[in-house]
C-alpha cells in the first residue's frame, strides 16, 4: 500500500456510483474530495 499525506495528487481510480454509473477521480479535478473507507463485516 501506498501512503499519501495531505496535498499530495490523487493517482486515478475509477468506481461505479450507487446508481452504476462510472465515476473517475478526475471527476473531482480542482475539488475536495473525501473518500470514506470502511470494513464490511459480513
Amino acid at each position: 500500500m501506498t501512503r499519501r499525506l495531505v496535498g499530495q495528487p490523487l493517482p486515478e481510480f475509477e468506481r461505479p456510483t450507487a446508481a452504476g454509473a462510472a465515476y473517475r477521480s478526475s471527476d473531482a479535478a480542482g475539488s475536495w474530495l473525501l473518500l470514506v473507507f470502511h470494513r464490511h463485516l459480513m
